[in-house]
């Protein structure tokens, strides 16, 4: 496949370039001419970008990660038409069989991938250590104490775990976030009561992202920094940000710009089943969750996750936010995607993964290669 004349995201920049992609790997870059017989894409008009990274992401498409291997490859088969071109499959709070269970399902997913699917990254486990005060739409009988052994319980040495969640300030967090560092995981701050301190603390420890920055958090205050604060300020930190103008203010996404810059803000979907679907009643680990003109709430009024897409990130950070699109890009590439360590996806370069997101000058969604 040979996609031309398109505006291609290369190093940082926009180029008019070609992009060939053979046995699912981008092979070569620049001015191309067709082989006899390859199929052409003309992009003519259209930004060329890597596939997208959701590094948070529940469910898409009326299937949750939650619900076993079927509904994750049906995750994987969906997404990757939306432009992503792989997620981190994110499991909420639950019992210790089922969380066991998804990251089954999930690690099936990951040993077998589907054919024509977005690759599934690993899990990013959103509970159970977190604080009951903050937890949101996480369920609250289901949260236990941090500990190496309650981990273990639940990952039984599964190797798909890939980030966790947690709130630093309870005892046994630190302990827990120094151990998954060790083991190469992914550790973030959320649905937490921690101070400033406590995350400047847990950053030492290993902890190197906020989760859905400014919620589910302590606030920010001008004389106690709380979560957003200590994560904006802290340059250890990559602080993740749901770019749906219903979980943040267009200028809260410009102060986490220009706080973080391209390397530091990583956008996600934080996405329930809703996503690419209508408004309506849908489910989240059990609870009934009402969508109303995208925003989607449990019963009391609770945000619970969101209906986003990453392509429409993109859009409301450079339309909404007036982010300029070099810098916004990234956010959805290969920030999250160097932040799990990913190789081979975020970036168009040769070796990389021949997914490519196409997108008008209107910076609307105009179609995936793959």
């Amino acid at each position: 496949m040979l996609v031309k004349n398109g505006l291609a995201f290369i190093g940082g920049a926009f180029k008019k370039a070609d992009v060939r992609i053979e046995n699912g790997r981008i092979t070569e870059v620049g001015t191309l001419e067709a082989k006899a017989g390859e199929e052409t894409r003309d992009a003519e008009g259209l930004y060329v970008l890597p596939g997208f990274v959701d590094i948070h992401i529940h469910a898409f498409g009326g299937a949750d990660c939650m619900r076993g291997e079927a509904d994750v490859r049906k995750m994987s088969a969906g997404l990757i038409e939306t432009g992503v071109a792989a997620f981190v499959a994110t499991t909420m709070s639950a019992y210790e069989e089922e969380t066991y269970a998804a990251l089954k399902s999930i690690q099936a997913v990951m040993d077998k991938p589907e054919a024509r699917g977005a690759a599934v990254l690993g899990a990013h486990m959103e509970a159970p250590f977190l604080a009951l005060r903050y937890k949101g739409a996480q369920l609250g009988e289901c949260l236990v104490p941090p500990s190496v052994e309650a981990y273990d319980n639940m990952v039984r040495g599964l190797g798909c775990v890939r980030m966790m969640t947690l709130a630093p300030e309870i005892p046994g967090a630190l302990d827990v976030i120094a151990e998954l560092k060790r083991r190469g995981v992914v550790t973030c701050a959320a649905h937490t009561a921690a101070q400033a301190e406590h995350i400047h603390a847990a950053a030492d420890a290993g902890l190197s992202q906020i989760t859905h920055l400014f919620n589910a958090q302590t606030p920010l205050h001008h004389r106690e920094p709380g979560v957003p604060g200590a994560g904006l300020a802290d340059d250890r930190i990559i602080v993740q940000a749901i770019a749906d103008g219903i979980h943040l203010h267009p200028d809260i996404l410009r102060i986490a710009a220009k706080c973080k810059g391209a390397a530091g803000v990583a956008l996600i979907s934080d996405s329930m089943e809703a996503a690419g679907l209508p408004d309506g009643q849908y489910d989240l680990g059990g609870q009934a969750v009402y969508v109303r003109d995208g925003a989607a709430r449990l019963e009391n009024g609770v945000l619970a996750g969101s209906t986003l897409l990453m392509h429409q990130a993109i859009k409301n950070m450079i339309t909404l936010a007036k982010i300029a699109p070099e810098e916004v890009i990234p956010m959805a590439t290969s920030t999250p995607a160097d932040s799990v360590g990913a190789k081979g996806f975020g970036r168009i370069e040769p070796g990389a993964a021949g997914v490519l997101a196409l997108m008008d000058k209107n910076w609307d969604f105009a179609g995936v290669v793959c």
